[in-house]
């Protein structure tokens, strides 16, 4: 477990991120504080992608010793927060609260459910859109909420050698937002292996969300947002 967390804590410092806590196997960082970043939801992005390769790397150590591999996913947002030194007399910590914060935790508890190791909020993803190649994932209501929020992941990809493909995968939320949900099924399996396979499994789960959605009897206004019931 300390091999993992140096592996994840290493880039978070070299960014100079704050590492906020450790929580059993995850961790939570930020960045913008207590040091200034005018770029802070471009270095999150960063951050997260060079902890995906550091986790790669220490799973090369733990293959060569017989052991099983880790997984990680991360959620990433931007948002204002209350920062500080928090807690009682007798002991505190530097810590952040907010909402921003809450809603990032959201995001990284359905990493599993969607298929991919990063999602990142509406906000990173505008104030980055022109830095990183992402994909929509959803537009969805974390627990907690009724309205949606867009959410994306980003991969460590060339967007020049993808663009047929991530322009079918655009098409094909344009279906599901429409309620063609067959057509949006049919471009799911067009897009398998795409993207050197790693939104495969996503694929996979949005043609079984479609295929549930043409059982369902949806409403005139039904707007395509997904609301989470769990954490």
């Amino acid at each position: 477990m300390n091999g993992y967390m140096d592996a994840i804590t290493k880039p978070v410092l070299e960014a100079n991120g704050m590492i906020i806590k450790y929580i059993g196997d995850a961790s939570m960082h930020i960045h913008n504080a207590p040091m200034d970043d005018p770029e802070h939801p471009k270095t999150a992005v960063q951050t997260a992608l060079r902890m995906l390769k550091a986790v790669e790397l220490f799973n090369e150590t733990l293959t060569a010793k017989g052991r099983p591999i880790v997984g990680m996913g991360a959620g990433i947002n931007t948002g204002l927060g209350y920062i500080g030194e928090m807690g009682s007399t007798q002991r505190h910590s530097y810590d952040v609260l907010g909402d921003a914060v809450s809603t990032t935790a959201r995001l990284e508890s359905q990493c599993k459910n969607y298929g991919v190791l990063l999602i990142v909020g509406p906000e990173t993803h505008r104030r980055t859109l022109n830095d990183f190649f992402y994909l929509k994932l959803d537009d969805l209501a974390v627990k907690g909420k009724t309205v949606g929020l867009d959410i994306y992941t980003v991969l460590d990809l060339n967007s020049a050698e993808h663009t047929q493909d991530r322009a079918l995968h655009q098409a094909m939320h344009v279906d599901y937002r429409n309620q063609r949900f067959d057509a949006a099924i049919q471009k799911c399996k067009k897009l398998q292996g795409s993207f050197r396979g790693l939104m495969d499994q996503y694929y996979e789960m949005w043609q079984e969300r479609c295929e549930y959605m043409q059982t369902q009897t949806l409403p005139q206004d039904w707007n395509g947002v997904f609301i989470a019931t769990t954490k």
